[in-house]
């Protein structure tokens, strides 16, 4: 499985995407455990990043398996 990362996200994981296999729970809530374990600069910006499957927003308990590219959004802040 893919995950693209922007902003701040890539910035914390040192690197623009990660490949991880998907997770066994096949959630993108199990993604998100997956991608705090394989880069843990990224573990405190999880909770309020967005999550998006292609160009769609999805909740935390979607399904995700190998074939999923998923994309990390940061928080955005400001006004």
């Amino acid at each position: 499985m893919r995950i693209e990362l922007y902003g701040v996200l890539s910035e914390a994981a040192g690197s623009t995407h990660l490949e991880l296999p998907a997770p066994a729970e096949g959630t993108v809530s199990a993604a998100l455990e997956a991608v705090a374990y394989a880069a843990p600069g990224l573990a405190p910006h999880l909770p309020r990043a967005a999550v998006a499957v292609g160009d769609q927003l999805v909740p935390r308990a979607a399904p995700v398996d190998e074939s999923s590219e998923l994309v990390l959004l940061p928080p955005v802040s400001g006004g």
